[in-house]
């Protein structure tokens, strides 16, 4: 777009968010003097993270009026009807010209009147609400308050990495190659942690809170949900070993940099010249459903990722399907606090790093019996760790506080000694200790 354009696209948006403004804060308080309810309604956007869509089914499933609202949705791996509405629905009859313009200046107010008057809690990115890609992102919080609403405030990446802030430099480094961009907008960024922080009634930090976030107030090393009655296990394991019969290792790397995807392929790379079977399948920007197909019928082990200490939706899907998972879970920053105090100890996934790739991979070829104790172990640890249950649990008990006002030990609810959840259910039995084979 011509920048004269763009510059003057910029004013009339700016514009129009000025005098909207008064309106909203009338429409917020008549919202607030209007709600009588006693049971929540949810809502969770803009940003279109699937992981929303599983929460959201989840908490309807027990009972709760919930929905999803988004601005968008990534084509590429997700449709459409993932996700209940969008903001653009109000404008889907127009001519497509109108459509946008009304798309790109009204949307975010269209979505905010939505959500302010419909539902009561409202769970977000740290790139804020609906009002968050608008000059009035700093008045959302006080209007969402003004009208009765509180928000669960969940970070995913982009929206709260602040990249000087990372304790770790290897994970910096890859976030600079995959999203340079962002370190560019970290001044942005860390305005919108440090505001939400501040206003949110509830965060859920998981193992980001260790790079910089001020604020995490359940102890939970990831939060992401998946349906498991959708994400089946596989009814069989190979006996292949990489001498009788080839083992298939499949990796899902939306950006290569990120995942250390090039340290896995030489490795594949290099077993494969040692004479061993091994297929290495990349799926990249592959629809969920084929993504599941292959994990169930095809794959034998997940590489998922070995930069970054984490796992995250991939690892869990394969987790789900009885798959081995192989994921850098080494520094101690970002795991020891969840070892003490959340429930990293039970998670069969074998922590993998760049250097330790090649000996990892030729274990678990070689051993079929490994991979399927890891394999079986891993759907057990995702049934109790990260399934809808989980998930009405840890946001029941979250409502429980900012909403009903009882008193609930967040900080410790998955605490291995305190904790009602991990407690109360037999611990998931594997092989490794602290996410490492004995000697």
């Amino acid at each position: 777009m011509n920048p004269l354009l763009r510059l003057l696209r910029q004013l009339l948006a700016t514009l129009l968010a000025w005098v909207l403004l008064p309106l909203l804060f009338l429409w917020s308080l008549g919202c607030r003097l209007r709600r009588k309810v006693t049971q929540p309604r949810l809502l969770w956007g803009p940003c279109p993270i699937i992981s929303y869509k599983y929460w959201s089914v989840a908490m309807a499933k027990a009972g709760f009026q919930s929905r999803t609202l988004m601005f968008g949705y990534y084509a590429s791996i997700n449709k459409r009807k993932d996700y209940d509405a969008y903001c653009s629905d109000w404008f889907d009859g127009l001519p497509k010209p109108l459509a946008r313009a009304a798309n790109f200046f009204l949307a975010p107010y269209a979505g905010f009147l939505r959500a302010v008057w419909g539902y009561e809690i409202h769970h977000l990115c740290f790139s804020g609400g609906y009002l968050g890609a608008t000059s009035l992102w700093r008045y959302e919080a006080p209007l969402l308050a003004l009208a009765g609403v509180k928000t669960v405030l969940m970070p995913y990446g982009a929206d709260a990495y602040m990249y000087s802030r990372i304790v770790d430099p290897c994970l910096r480094h890859v976030l600079n190659i995959s999203y340079p961009t962002m370190a560019r907008r970290e001044g942005e960024v860390q305005r919108r942690v440090f505001y939400w922080s501040k206003w949110a009634d509830a965060i859920i930090a998981n193992f980001m809170s260790t790079d910089g976030m001020p604020r995490n107030d359940v102890g939970i090393f990831s939060n992401v949900t998946i349906d498991t009655e959708l994400w089946q296990p596989c009814e069989t394991y190979s006996s292949a070993d990489g001498r009788k019969g080839m083992v298939n290792v499949i990796h899902t790397p939306n950006h290569r940099g990120f995942k250390g995807s090039e340290f896995l392929i030489k490795a594949v790379e290099e077993l494969q010249a040692e004479g061993l079977q091994v297929k290495l399948i990349l799926l990249e920007r592959l629809q969920n459903d084929e993504v599941r197909r292959i994990m169930r019928e095809e794959a034998d082990i997940l590489a998922e990722q070995f930069i970054a200490t984490a796992y995250a939706m991939s690892g869990i899907e394969g987790m789900a399907t009885g798959l081995p998972v192989i994921a850098n879970l080494d520094h101690p920053a970002y795991t020891q606090p969840f070892r003490r105090y959340s429930f990293l100890n039970e998670c069969p996934i074998l922590s993998t790093t760049p250097e330790s790739l090649k000996e990892h991979l030729r274990m678990l070829i070689t051993r079929p019996e490994l991979r399927e104790a890891l394999g079986k172990a891993g759907r057990v640890f995702v049934t109790k760790y990260h399934s809808e249950r989980t998930a009405q649990f840890l946001f029941s008990k979250v409502y429980d506080r900012i909403w009903f006002g009882r008193e609930v030990d967040l900080i410790n609810l998955f605490h291995p000694l305190l904790g009602e959840y991990a407690c109360d259910q037999p611990k998931t039995d594997h092989p490794l200790v602290e996410n490492r084979l004995p000697c």
